[in-house]
């Protein structure tokens, strides 16, 4: 008998993301750069996470979630050259990356609002620390609420995560998917609209 299925967050560490995050990500730029792409980011990463990240040594479950900043960080200033489209067109490729086929699936079955009730418990098992919530707007939009998560900090990781959303919200029935975004009483509201 299969018991209920329980998130492994750790709880009472610092805050931490599932090692597929930056599977995705290094996978996407390795696809993007190729190896003379890699070495450059790999370079410009701080040793710590360079020596946590770097290589073909499997990565714990969950790792930090300043060493994938650190990486977001590296390509921004290294070949994507701090140019938005580069970065929003990674993050897309990241997130197609990190999400596997029957995932991908999935999310196309979905509609855009069965989708949005689910982003809570999805970010639960993806970030040990933040909450997101969804409510509608009406019946072609929705608004995200992030709150008590770094990504709320750097504006860098806030251009990232929005595209995510967006992307991934592209992967239901919704087409023509828009988002705007901004910061309100520490949160990160993000309103999705589609066709």
């Amino acid at each position: 008998m299969v018991g209920p299925l329980i998130s492994a967050r750790p709880a009472g560490a610092p805050a931490l993301v599932r090692r597929k995050s930056l599977i995705g990500f290094r996978a996407a730029s390795e696809q993007t750069w190729g190896d003379a792409g890699m070495a450059a980011i790999s370079s410009a990463l701080p040793e710590a996470v360079r020596e946590r990240t770097v290589g073909l040594r499997p990565l714990p479950e969950w790792i930090p979630l300043d060493d994938l900043i650190a990486w977001h960080v590296a390509v921004w200033y290294g070949p994507a050259q701090q140019d938005e489209v580069v970065m929003t067109r990674h993050a897309r490729l990241t997130v197609d990356q990190g999400f596997g086929r029957v995932k991908r699936v999935v999310i196309a079955a979905l509609s855009p609002q069965g989708l949005a009730a689910r982003v809570g418990p999805l970010w639960r098992e993806e970030y040990s620390t933040g909450r997101l919530e969804t409510s509608s707007i009406d019946e072609h939009s929705v608004q995200l609420l992030l709150s008590e998560h770094k990504y709320i900090e750097i504006p860098l990781m806030r251009l990232i995560i929005v595209e995510a959303y967006r992307h991934i919200l592209s992967m239901t029935r919704a087409r023509d998917v828009t988002a705007v975004h901004a910061v309100a009483d520490g949160a990160l509201r993000v309103i999705l609209r589609w066709r």
